[in-house]
């Protein structure tokens, strides 16, 4: 908490710290790509370093150290040092939802809507960051098979 005297009978007080977790909480596609990349490097059981995320997003390893930040404050991911980076028990939920998101959108446009698997990627980067739960609930009731995306990888159980 930090107080601002703007005269002497005036004195505001800023909560910074929440004002800066409620700046960082805004939704990014960059924040859900690193937290879903995260998420899927560990599924394959590899080390995630602030390297294999520089050369994952072809981006600085600067760039890669910020946005670490901004995620550890927001209690998404564990940058212990000396250690791989993981993903907290929040950033794992968050982590399982863009996941599915992403393959129940690939997988409807499959089954549903007769794209080739080739060709639903891209597709689903766009969707998979629609903050509506009612619809990727109803994408998921309309699948024949919600398990297996059309790829071959697991859809995370979630209740997004």
């Amino acid at each position: 908490m930090t107080k601002i005297k703007i005269n002497r009978d005036k004195e505001f007080i800023l909560h910074i710290k929440k004002f800066t977790t409620a700046k960082l909480m805004k939704k990014t596609k960059e924040k859900d790509h690193y937290i879903k990349q995260i998420f899927k490097l560990n599924e394959a059981g590899e080390k995630v370093s602030v390297s294999a995320l520089s050369k994952l997003f072809n981006v600085s390893k600067s760039s890669v150290s910020n946005m670490l930040k901004k995620l550890s404050l927001m209690e998404l991911v564990d940058t212990s040092p000396y250690s791989s980076i993981k993903l907290t028990q929040k950033g794992r939920k968050f982590a399982k939802e863009v996941v599915a998101k992403h393959r129940l959108i690939e997988s409807f446009l499959v089954e549903v809507m007769e794209f080739k698997p080739d060709q639903v990627h891209e597709i689903a980067e766009e969707i998979e960051h629609i903050n509506s739960p009612i619809f990727f609930s109803k994408v998921r009731k309309m699948l024949k098979q919600d398990t297996i995306d059309p790829h071959g990888s697991n859809i995370p159980k979630t209740d997004f």
